[in-house]
């Protein structure tokens, strides 16, 4: 197996193995194949400059067992998640279940969908008594120059649904909430065509069947 590692500060910019050593918050990557497998999380323990592990993310294959993973690495930090039961569209979307750990103890259950840049496009969180759904969100980002933001790894759109899946809100990077007329009828909408862009119409399905472009 080809293993890859690589550095990234906390804002997700790759950096250099010399410049790890000057920074007392950075992400340690592991690529098996050229895939993402796991992400160490490092940071200052309490008001020190000793530098741990203060936890990390997991991404399984299907051939490793969940319970094992997670015995193996959730009381190794403060926070992990793992995330499981990958599934992939034909353009380069991916989706996966996921559980949060929080010193060792299960925190969070949910859904996370990313596209082919990593960046995260839908999301929802599955109440742990229940397994009912909540925090339905999906986020359009686009090109930076026509869609303004600071950071291109910001979504210019955010979708919010309700517990039927229907649209509740629309936020706009750095403006107020809205229904999906104000939307229509705001300066934005001449930027974002809702009506060509049916995959925020609802939350399902949650793992696109087109280009979102």
């Amino acid at each position: 197996m080809n293993t890859n590692i690589k550095y990234t500060n906390q804002d997700g910019n790759y950096i250099t193995n010399q410049q790890v050593e000057n920074l007392k918050f950075f992400n340690k990557e592991f690529f098996y194949n050229n895939e993402l497998k796991m992400v160490e999380i490092y940071a200052p323990q309490g008001r020190t400059n000793n530098i741990i592990l203060d936890g990390g993310d997991y991404y399984l294959s299907s051939n490793e067992n969940l319970e094992t993973i997670i015995s193996q690495y959730a009381s190794t930090g403060n926070n992990w998640t793992f995330f499981y039961n990958n599934q992939n569209n034909n353009l380069g979307d991916s989706y996966w279940e996921y559980l949060f750990y929080n010193k060792g103890e299960l925190e969070t259950k949910g859904i996370k969908v990313f596209n082919n840049e990593k960046l995260l496009i839908a999301s929802c969180t599955i109440n742990l008594e229940t397994n009912e759904i909540d925090e339905q969100r999906k986020y359009f980002y686009g090109d930076l120059n026509i869609y303004k933001r600071n950071e291109y790894r910001y979504p210019f759109l955010s979708v919010f649904y309700d517990e039927n899946n229907n649209v509740r809100d629309i936020y706009i990077y750095d403006e107020d909430y809205q229904s999906v007329d104000e939307f229509l009828s705001s300066a934005s909408s001449k930027y974002f065509d809702w009506n060509s862009h049916p995959y925020f119409h609802n939350f399902t399905p949650i793992l696109p069947v087109e280009i979102i472009a």
